[in-house]
Order: structure tokens, then sequence, then C-alpha cells
């Protein structure tokens, strides 16, 4: 999709009443430079054709000013009306999309679409504005031309029809070379992400940190050569329509008057004037070229981005169903998942697995790295759909139509979890309730909440999963998932947890699902729980602990 079909898809304006102004705008354009040289042939008169000219001029120049302004700023607040719609469409479908469909895009796609991208549509506006009503002068300009003499409005079309053709087939190399350009700065993106959100892995590893550094720089080196070309092109194009304007000025000064006879120097002069005013528009056009041409590849990208989404969204269900308050049994039979990784050929599955989770019950999930936990606990959640196999619910079938349902028993913190700052989706908290948590959890005088936010996130690791946890109970929710949730708490809390923590989440009648290494802790726990062990995506032992 190109920009200009991006603008006509989502105009909310009357497309015929800004034509119509634009229209007005190019003639009283035209019409200005026609007073002009009509007043400078009346300068010496005595009469009043002069004083009639300039009230003319006034008029043309008033109608020219309230065009322009209704034309640029409409188009303006129409491109930025139509990117809001563009990001609010985006946030809606990732929202209604799965995990497997945001995985496989890539964060890179979706920062870029929301911010690079939109920021390249709006400034092609003003772009846009000009390049509407460039045409439109040109044409009146040239009636004009052509009322004056029509050798010159033939040498003008000729020529300036030349230089639109040569750069239009240019701009049509260009456009595949920006993809790519752009391509390469996402990846460039993707470097970056790497350094900052795995800083530490890389200050570690000296290796790590060079070849990842050589890779960066050889990216942004391909990225740097590609808008390099690109950039010239451009220029190269643009010089070379500049050459064909400037020739078509000197067709018509030296050429002109060799074919046309009854064209005195006074005509000669007019035509020039009007033709320095196409030369102007047409300069303005050649420049906002590029601007359009970018805008096009962030219309194309923004487009394609949106219609995977929307496919995705729409596959599944978009309404929020009422939540589940309670369940009695949720069954997993014969269940298989594999997935592989975007960004190379390597892959994990799970499965076969059969699995039974009862209401009120407490599972730990052990096994080594790699084992097939985490993607276990996701099948669980409902956020990774087997590939075959099935689950259900007190009965009933789990799939497309009824996941979200599903869904709404769980409360999750996965081990890559992300805390918000406020708490979305709960409604005003008991102040007392979440005292309560805060003291139980050790973070009184660590945070604290006030209309719906957390007065500060700067805690340590082991803190904010615990600040999550505290989330996750607000949510009151009958299914609590935990991925290596102790992984960061120090010895004494990691003791409170399954000594003080989890009894009291199953006296809250809360099931809870562990994912944990802390096979020391479990052999010590003193409450009844099932553990079972995987190993290469399957579970491979399961017992009781009686506690």
């Amino acid at each position: 999709m190109t920009f200009l079909q991006l603008i006509l898809r989502d105009i909310q304006t009357s497309i015929p009443k800004l034509v119509f102004v634009a229209c007005v705008g190019g003639i009283s354009n035209a019409a200005i430079l026609a007073t002009i040289n009509a007043a400078a042939q009346a300068a010496d008169d005595i009469d009043g054709s002069l004083v009639r000219t300039f009230a003319f001029f006034l008029v043309f120049l008033f109608l020219f000013i309230k065009a322009q302004l209704y034309v640029t700023t409409t188009i303006i607040a129409e491109i930025e009306a139509i990117i809001h719609r563009l990001r609010i469409r985006l946030l809606e479908n990732i929202r209604h999309s799965e995990l497997l469909v945001i995985e496989r895009l890539g964060r890179a796609r979706f920062v870029a679409a929301i911010s690079g991208d939109a920021v390249v549509l709006t400034q092609a506006g003003t772009a846009l504005g000009f390049s509407a009503q460039a045409p439109i002068l040109i044409v009146f300009v040239g009636i004009y031309i052509a009322y004056l003499s029509l050798v010159a409005f033939v040498l003008s079309v000729v020529i300036i029809g030349a230089a639109v053709t040569m750069f239009y087939i240019r701009s049509q190399r260009l456009t595949a070379q920006k993809a790519v350009a752009a391509e390469q700065e996402r990846q460039l993106f993707d470097r970056l992400a790497d350094f900052l959100d795995g800083f530490k892995e890389v200050r570690l590893n000296a290796d790590r940190s060079a070849d990842l550094f050589d890779d960066a720089v050889d990216v942004s080196r391909q990225a740097t050569n590609s808008k390099i070309m690109n950039q010239s092109e451009t220029f190269r194009s643009a010089l070379w329509s500049q050459s064909y304007l400037y020739l078509l000025l000197g067709a018509v000064v030296f050429v002109t008057p060799q074919f046309s006879k009854t064209l005195g120097s006074a005509s000669l002069t007019e035509v020039t004037t009007a033709l320095l005013y196409v030369i102007g528009a047409c300069f303005g056009l050649v420049q906002s070229i590029p601007v359009l041409l970018n805008a096009n590849a962030a219309a194309g990208r923004m487009d394609e981005l949106d219609t995977a989404l929307h496919a995705a969204a729409a596959s599944s269900e978009a309404d929020t169903p009422p939540a589940l308050q309670r369940f009695d049994k949720i069954e997993m039979r014969n269940i298989r998942f594999h997935y592989v990784e975007k960004s190379s050929d390597t892959g994990f599955q799970i499965g076969p697995i059969d699995f039974t989770l009862r209401s009120g019950e407490i599972v730990f999930i052990t096994g080594g790295n790699g084992s097939g936990k985490s993607t276990f606990l996701k099948v669980l959640a409902g956020l990774y759909p087997p590939d075959s196999g099935d689950i259900t619910i007190d009965g009933m079938p789990v799939n497309d139509e009824t996941r979200n349902l599903y869904r709404s028993l769980m409360s999750a913190i996965f081990f890559d979890y992300h805390l918000f700052h406020r708490l979305y989706g709960l409604p005003e908290q008991d102040p007392d309730e979440v005292g309560r948590l805060l003291a139980m959890f050790g973070l009184a005088d660590k945070t604290g909440l006030s209309h719906g936010e957390f007065s500060t996130l700067d805690l340590s690791g082991g803190q904010r999963r615990r600040l999550a946890l505290i989330v996750s109970l607000l949510e009151k929710r009958p299914i609590i998932l935990l991925d290596e949730w102790t992984a960061e708490q120090d010895p004494g809390f990691r003791r409170k947890f399954y000594d003080e923590l989890l009894p009291e989440m199953k006296r809250a009648g809360a099931t809870i699902v562990v994912i944990t290494h802390d096979d020391r802790y479990l052999d010590e726990l003193h409450l009844p729980a099932r553990r079972i062990r995987m190993d290469e995506g399957r579970i491979v032992d399961e017992r009781e602990i009686s506690g």
C-alpha cells in the first residue's frame, strides 16, 4: 500500500471539497501571476485600470492564502488522525493476537511501526499538502503560458514530461533500495536490543562482546552503505530533474522567439515569469518526492504488519468473556507442541503429555534446563495452542472459541515476566489489603500503591518478583502459575515462600503450579502437593508429597 492509498482509504474529510479548495488555490496563484504581469504593463496608465488590477490582486491573494491554509492544515490533521487510528488498530490487533504471532514478528517491527514509521508519515504531511496543490498550480499556470505562447507551452510539456518520466523510473528503483535499508536498520535495532537486554552476559564474556560488536558494526556498515547509495541516487535524480527544468527555461528564452515571430519582448518576459512559477513548483515537487517515497515505504510496512496482525486476531476470540471464578478439573490428553525459532533452524518441543490439574492442589514441576518446563506452562496457560491433543476444563474443550474463557482462570508470573506500573484491569483495591500484602512480602518500606499506581518499581530482582506475586494475588484468579519465582529470592524469603506463602495461598483457595529447582525445600515441605519431573519435553516421573 502506498502513502496516497492509505490517505484515500482512511481520510474522513470530503475529498471533492479538498480538491475544489486546492483548485481555488491553484487558480488564485495563477491569477496572482497574471495580475502582476498586467500591472507591470499598465504601470504608466493614468486611468483606473491599475487600481482595478491591484484590487483583483488582493482578492486573489486572499483566496490563495485561505486555500493554502485550509488544504495544508486539513491534510496534516487528517494524516495525524490516520496515524492515530493506525496505532490504535495495531495495538488492538496486538492485544487480540497470540503469543506465537508476536514472537514470530519480533519486537523490532512493532517499535519501528509505532515510532519510526509513524514519524515518517508525520513528516510527509507537509510535503503531501504542497504536492497536492503544486500540480494544480502547474496546470493553471500552463494554461496561462499557452495563452501567451503556444510554442512555449508545447516546449514546456515535452521537457517537463521527459523530466517526470525519468524521475518516475528512477523512483521505482529507489523504492526497493529504501525497503532494503529499512530492513537493515531493523536488524541494527535487534543488535542494540542484544547489547541492552543482554548487558550482563555481554560484560561477563569478552569474546561474546567482541563478536556481537563486530556483528553490529557489520550490520551498521551495510545500513550506512545502503542509505548512502539511496541518498546519492535520490540527489542524482533531483539534479537531473532540475537540469531539465533549467533546460526548459533556456529553451523558452532562446528557442521560442525563433518559432514565434509575434512573441515580443514583453510577452517573452511574461512567459519567463510564468515559467519561473512552474519551475519553483516543480523544484518543490522534486524535493518532496524523496519524503513521499519514504512515506510510501513506511505506509507499506505498517499496512503489512497490520494485515498480519489482523489475520491472527481475526482467528482468535476478540470479545472479552466473563471470567471463570472456579473449576474442578483441567485435563490435558496426548498434548504435543513444536516451535521453531524465527532466527534459526533450531526448535523445541514437548509431548506427548497427559496431565490433570485439580482445583485447590499444588503442583511442582522440576527438571533440567531445556526439559520443556516453561513451554509446558505456556501450553497449560493457553498461550501456546497445542499442535495436537486435547485440553478440557470440566469436560469443555479448550479451542479458539473458548481459549479466552479458559485463560481467565490464570494468573502467571513467567521467568521473563513484566511488571506494570499500574494495576491495569483491577478495580480500586482495599488499602488495608494492599498494606497487609506489602508487609507480608517485606515491601512495605520499599513501595506503595496510590490511585492504582505503584510509587516506584526501582526494586531488586527478588523484590520485583514479590511485587508481581502481590499483583497476582490481588487478581484473585483460581490458578496461579509461577516459573522459577524463587530464583532471585534470598534464602530467608525462599524458606518463607515454602513455609508460609504457599500454605496461605492454598487456604485462600488458589490452585498453584510452580516450576522450581528447589529440591531441598520440596523434601522438607509441610503441606500436601504433587511433584512431576520433566525431561526432553515429557513427564517422566510423578509422585505425591504427603507433607
